[in-house]
């Protein structure tokens, strides 16, 4: 069995597993995760990220490792593998994370093999979207633009499997975060705080984004108008790039997309030239987008 190792390196923790490539699919026996705060020590960092690879890999002995693929946040040289992350992963600003990966397989026995590998980075939301290309919502389709609706707003532009982050068909970087809207930036209208503002509006205090989408499935008028508007914002958000990328289907995730019935009408009453798609696999797609990395390299 041919496999890709996977890491998905967020701020609380890491997650890896070993990918079948052949089958598209997580080998569910080897999913690991981490805790390792965003504030720990450089040594501390790579120990866990090395430590998580090793273990998906050892899940699958017998199986070969084609190449390793990690879905990192920015900003982050990912061509070249430096870190130039400052608010968050501090001690690890402009290392070289394959070389120090490399150095601590080199030390660890049971996974000296994966020193030898080749190792690719792509932005978190982008591998993200690049695994609902390769294994979920979007299989199949050429051109996809990927979103993940949380506590931030990532993006991702994936053409005939290539990340795409330059040209005048995609925002800078491929990120619609910060892209200006109505004064403000984008993501002060579609991410979880601005629902949780919003509904405050009409409540007078703040609940839990989970919490308004039950008032919402409940009937919650206020709670519905909430996520209606936000379905809007981001229809209007997203339709010049759509007009400009010509994808064939858009894909939401993120844990927001978890309350996909009580927005998806607005949203595609907003793009009634494009298929919308809530994920099939919500944070396993980046697992999914890091081990597509190898392709078509």
């Amino acid at each position: 069995m041919n496999i890709a190792l996977a890491l998905d390196i967020g701020g609380s923790h890491v997650t890896a597993a070993a990918v079948d490539l052949e089958h598209r699919a997580i080998i569910e026996t080897s999913l690991t995760r981490l805790d390792v705060s965003q504030d720990a020590a450089a040594d501390v960092l790579v120990q866990a990220w090395a430590n998580a690879a090793q273990t998906a890999s050892q899940a699958i002995p017998a199986a070969t490792v084609q190449h390793i693929g990690i879905a990192m946040p920015g900003p982050f040289d990912y061509a070249h593998g430096i870190s130039l992350l400052q608010h968050k992963f501090a001690a690890v600003y402009q290392h070289n994370i394959a070389d120090d990966l490399r150095t601590f397989w080199a030390g660890a026995p049971l996974a000296g093999p994966l020193k030898a590998v080749p190792i690719y980075f792509a932005n978190d939301a982008a591998a993200w979207a690049l695994g609902e290309w390769w294994g979920g919502a979007a299989q199949g389709q050429a051109r996809v633009i990927g979103i993940t609706l949380g506590t931030g707003f990532g993006s991702g532009f994936v053409a005939n499997g290539h990340i795409v982050t330059e040209g005048e068909r995609v925002p800078p970087g491929g990120e619609l975060w910060n892209a200006p809207y109505q004064g403000d930036i984008a993501e002060n209208f579609v991410a979880g705080a601005a629902l949780q503002r919003a509904y405050a509006t009409h409540m007078g205090h703040e609940v839990l984004v989970s919490e308004i989408a039950q008032r919402s499935g409940a009937g919650d008028a206020a709670a519905q108008a909430v996520f209606s508007e936000m379905g809007q914002h981001l229809a209007h958000i997203l339709q010049p790039w759509v007009q400009r990328f010509q994808p064939d289907c858009l894909v939401v995730g993120g844990n927001i997309a978890r309350a996909w019935d009580h927005f998806h009408a607005a949203l595609e009453a907003g793009l009634p030239m494009l298929t919308c798609r809530r994920t099939e696999q919500f944070e396993q797609s980046s697992l999914l987008g890091a081990a597509a990395l190898g392709f078509n390299r």
